[in-house]
């Protein structure tokens, strides 16, 4: 069992909310919930939403079915519909339900399929606000897989992962950016595995030694450089987006402990 389903287990068997509850405000604070507080950090940024249960009501606003922008992009039918992709109307975007490891429905994010270049407007945005501070996205999917092979692989992107899973690469998670939060750290590191973090090209190497350096135990935290590789990738390309075969020689030859 994952730390989080342990936690929340307690929190059931304790009449705790595990997830934020806006109707009710406590103001003394129970010595059992401040425990908690101390062990799974919570907020990283002031302007994150809490930690809520999402209503399963709110996917029936999207069409629900897969696109062909994310299938040119290499995200097979099959995953696409396991990962709940759809299209949202009245947004013009695809739409990325984002679930915690416990499978609860946490926030929306959404892919605009507008000329956002021309209209200056961001590619990707979130129509239901999401903590992703606190998410690794996928891993209500790959936990089982990640422990079979004892690694786990990191990327910034949601699609990565959709995309790593198309490949039949079914240990990956993704923390929505390039910055490891102290929750998602920790997560990680309870996980017992191996860390391999797969960050986009334009990351450098210092910023990954920084990234690495929030470990406690680094010596099981490695990084894809593509050094070798060197003029492969894009400068805002993922380590995945040029299939499987590149995916697996970055692993190979370009995988690195960065030294802190």
């Amino acid at each position: 069992m994952s730390f989080s389903k342990a936690m929340y287990y307690i929190c059931e068997v304790c009449g705790y909310s595990y997830y934020a509850d806006y109707k009710y405000v406590k103001e003394d604070v129970d010595p059992c919930i401040a425990f908690l507080d101390l062990i799974e950090p919570k907020l990283n940024h002031r302007d994150e939403v809490p930690l809520r249960r999402l209503d399963e009501q709110i996917l029936k606003m999207y069409v629900p079915y897969p696109n062909q922008l994310f299938l040119t992009e290499g995200i097979s039918v099959e995953t696409q519909k396991l990962f709940e992709i759809g299209y949202s109307i009245n947004d013009n975007c695809i739409t990325i339900p984002i679930r915690d490891e416990l499978g609860t429905l946490v926030g929306i994010k959404g892919r605009t399929t507008l000329d956002y270049k021309r209209l200056k407007i961001p590619k990707y945005w979130f129509p239901i606000p999401t903590p992703k501070s606190q998410i690794l996205y996928g891993l209500d999917k790959t936990y089982d897989h990640i422990k079979a092979n004892g690694k786990v692989i990191v990327f910034e992107a949601e699609k990565s992962v959709q995309k790593a899973w198309s490949y039949g690469i079914k240990n990956s998670v993704s923390i929505g950016g390039h910055e490891l939060s102290d929750a998602q750290v920790l997560k990680l590191e309870r996980m017992g595995v191996e860390v391999i973090l797969a960050f986009d090209n334009n990351i450098s190497a210092n910023e990954l030694k920084s990234e690495a350096a929030k470990f406690v135990i680094r010596d099981y935290v490695s990084c894809v450089i593509a050094h070798r590789n060197k003029g492969v990738l894009g400068e805002k390309d993922a380590p995945i987006d040029h299939g499987v075969e590149l995916f697996t020689k970055l692993l190979n030859e370009d995988r690195y402990k960065i030294p802190v």
